[in-house]
């Protein structure tokens, strides 16, 4: 061979050779790059890893649970003014028992443990047993009394806060394995009807209340482990640590995921055509955020299936996300009963510009621009009062819902009437309410407001008011009205349903035609915006000073601001 066959037989074989040192996964991509159509072959593996990503979660929640317990844990330490402490309560399902496994550890001898004592109560009892002022006077209504015992577990590294890495602490331990009834009938008692129960389980230690001996109670720690057992077919007891209220709280969610799905999907085809308002996107992020709300949950139960307590932050974010969502319905209530998209002849002052009401309104006549502006501007330019109000509604919505997890961990209680962020909620929605009417008065009696303009604002206005007095009147029913074991599932029923309705009605109102009603014909929801005026107005920088762009683009897709 000649040189120059020479040079090109090696640098064959080097090419060659490099060919095949690739990873498999270039080697993969060069095929694939090879296809004559690789865009459709790049959406194929897109729907084909979303049906699978989609068929893992369904395994996942549909799986049959592994048996285990609700568990909760903390500290006690009991004293003379604290003569007793609630460890956890737990709905037990009628017909049926329940395990309890509780390990307690405490850091140093217990020295007079004659009347330390681990209790059960049931809920008719338990308003009598909370107005009671002595220990010696609540027990007489417990079901149960169980003696706890420490036995020595040795000197161990005292793991408490404020200690040192080096200190030891004699630990002592006691557990009680314990089996109840439900209904709890004793032989001496009236008889309890069979239906589902709440059981509160406590440790009390009433010599405290006579014997001045604080200084001698050490601090302790349990972990409680809590089975609902239930009859089968065949008559066979089955456990698992979901409690009796949350029965049917699943389908819920599920139905909550399916509606705020399609609604997002109706809401989200608005946006198709390359120009949409931002009240559609408003409404549309309520839509998404209800769901994803429920997905959290739902995923949070599942977990709560497996390990006992859920998934912390799921079940933190599904409150949040459900806070998000009500701020933000809120929102477009008040900002389109001020007169938000509808023309200002017909919002024109008809109370005057220095009342107090249309100050009151102002703030929320926009809030999607009014935030924009305080939160690109450094709160420089634009309405920062409003944006500071829509803010200010968002926040204190999400505060709630935190203000209520730190009540109970297990499952939302945000809406509940027996813990003080739920009656703060309640009390929020009715100021909100007042604030929502007079905004739709204001636009009633204002500009050149056509009767047929007014008909629909009167109908708007009694849909909105029911939205702001709606979980208020369900909370008070709900908690007048319906025993307690029936409360938490009528409560969480009942807020899912109205929120699924105003979303509903908030979705028609946005992607209806022309043809629907009054609003629709007068609207800027549903009309494009003049060209020449918007963009004018569009190129206005938002520096201090400068007034609020008419219009946002993102990509191809521009958002009305009007």
């Amino acid at each position: 061979l000649n040189k120059a066959e020479q040079r090109q037989r090696f640098k064959d074989r080097r090419r060659k050779t490099y060919r095949y040192r690739q990873p498999p996964t270039t080697i993969l991509t060069m095929a694939v790059n090879a296809q004559p159509n690789p865009q459709g072959h790049r959406k194929m593996r897109s729907a084909s890893n979303l049906f699978h990503a989609l068929l893992l979660v369904a395994v996942f929640l549909l799986a049959p649970p592994k048996v285990s317990a609700k568990i909760a844990s903390g500290k006690a330490h009991l004293s003379g003014s604290k003569t007793e402490s609630t460890l956890v309560k737990f709905a037990v399902s009628p017909s049926a028992s329940a395990k309890i496994d509780l390990n307690i550890t405490s850091y140093g001898m217990y020295e007079d443990e004659k009347e330390l004592r681990f209790r059960v109560y049931v809920d008719e009892d338990w308003p009598k047993v909370k107005r009671m002022p002595l220990c010696s006077d609540k027990v007489s209504l417990s079901q149960r009394a169980v003696p706890i015992v420490f036995d020595y577990a040795g000197t161990k590294p005292d793991d408490r806060s404020g200690k040192k890495k080096n200190d030891k602490v004699q630990m002592y331990t006691a557990r009680i394995q314990h089996q109840i009834q439900n209904p709890p009938n004793q032989p001496s008692g009236p008889k309890k009807k069979d239906r589902s129960r709440y059981f509160y389980f406590v440790i009390d230690d009433c010599s405290l209340e006579r014997f001045s001996h604080d200084n001698k109670i050490p601090d302790m720690v349990y972990t409680i482990s809590v089975l609902n057992g239930r009859p089968s077919s065949t008559g066979e007891m089955i456990y698992e640590h979901l409690p009796a209220d949350e029965g049917g709280m699943g389908f819920l969610m599920f139905v909550t995921i399916i509606i705020s799905g399609v609604l997002a999907m109706l809401l989200f085809s608005r946006t198709i055509g390359g120009e949409v308002h931002v009240a559609v996107l408003v409404v549309l992020a309520a839509c998404l955020t209800n769901g994803l709300s429920a997905l959290c949950e739902l995923i949070h139960r599942s977990a709560f299936l497996y390990n006992g307590h859920g998934t912390y932050f799921l079940d933190a974010f599904s409150s949040y996300f459900e806070a998000v969502s009500d701020s933000m319905v809120t929102l477009i209530l008040l900002s389109i009963g001020g007169g938000w998209t509808l023309p200002s002849d017909v919002v024109g002052g008809g109370l005057g510009n220095e009342a107090a009401g249309n100050k009151l309104m102002k703030g929320v006549r926009n809030p999607a621009g009014s935030l924009l502006d305080l939160l690109s501007s450094g709160g420089g330019s634009g309405d920062k009062k409003g944006g500071i109000v829509a803010l200010a509604i968002i926040l204190v919505h999400v505060g709630l819902a935190q203000w209520g997890r730190t009540f109970d961990d297990d499952f939302d209680t945000y809406h509940g009437l027996e813990h003080p962020p739920g009656r703060a909620l309640m009390i929020l929605r009715f100021v909100l309410g007042l604030i929502f009417i007079t905004g739709v008065g204001m636009v009633r009696s204002g500009g050149r407001c056509p009767p047929s303009l007014m008909t629909f604002l009167t109908k708007f206005g009694l849909v909105g008011l029911s939205y702001f007095a709606s979980l208020p009147g369900i909370s008070m029913f709900v908690g007048s009205v319906l025993p307690y074991y029936q409360r938490h599932q009528a409560l969480h029923w009942g807020a899912a349903m109205v929120q699924l309705c105003c979303l509903t009605s908030l979705t028609w109102l946005f992607i209806g035609g022309s043809d629907a009603s009054t609003y629709h014909r007068l609207s800027r929801v549903g009309k494009h915006a003049e060209g020449d005026l918007t963009e004018s107005m569009a190129a206005h920088p938002m520096g201090r000073g400068a007034g609020r762009p008419s219009m946002w683009h993102i990509g191809k897709t521009k958002i009305r601001l009007d």
